[in-house]
């Protein structure tokens, strides 16, 4: 553990210039067990959520986001940070704690943003579910898919079938692609 002498937010923005990232991590986790101000926490909690999702540490980096969100000052920055840990959720592929950060952004939001963050969610979602996809992680992007559809309004329910028939039938899942395929000759 390192010692920690700073107590102002510059204090600390200076010595962690000073450091390589993982002696940045391991300062910022003393800093935070030395029960500094609002400021310099949520300084603190917001570099190592970077710092964790720049090494694909994501579900640190996403419960770090999540201690952003709580001392957050405004309901924007609350907002801001649910979303963004949202995102970190969904890298890490913990999908109900994805769900529950979104719940949290939409409670957040007025009733202008709501719409706008869920059209961000669900494009966060579709991002991955490419990078799933290019990487030949076909189940890992049908756990997506399958919550697109779920969430999605339904003009854009059947691009995500068809998505999903794709999934089905590259990881052989005959009955699923079956009984989707019919669904979508009905409509």
């Amino acid at each position: 553990m390192i010692k920690v002498f700073e107590k102002t937010k510059n204090d600390v923005e200076t010595r962690l210039k000073q450091m390589s990232p993982f002696l940045q991590m391991e300062y910022l986790e003393s800093c935070l067990k030395s029960h500094m101000d609002f400021d310099v926490q949520r300084l603190c909690h917001t570099k190592l959520s970077e710092l964790y999702d720049s090494r694909n540490m994501f579900s640190e980096a996403a419960k770090n986001m999540d201690a952003v969100a709580e001392l957050a000052g405004t309901f924007k920055d609350k907002m801001q940070a649910y979303m963004k840990e949202t995102e970190l959720w969904i890298k890490a592929a913990q999908y109900d704690r994805a769900e529950d950060a979104m719940k949290k952004a939409v409670a957040s939001g007025n009733e202008r943003e709501k719409p706008e963050m869920k059209k961000a969610i669900k494009e966060l979602y579709s991002k991955q579910a490419g990078i799933y996809e290019r990487a030949n992680r076909n189940s890992n992007a049908l756990k997506i898919y399958e919550i697109l559809l779920r969430i999605a309004d339904e003009p854009e329910k059947p691009e995500i079938k068809k998505k999903l028939l794709e999934m089905y039938k590259k990881l052989g899942k005959i009955r699923e692609y079956t009984v989707l395929s019919q669904q979508l000759e009905k409509s």
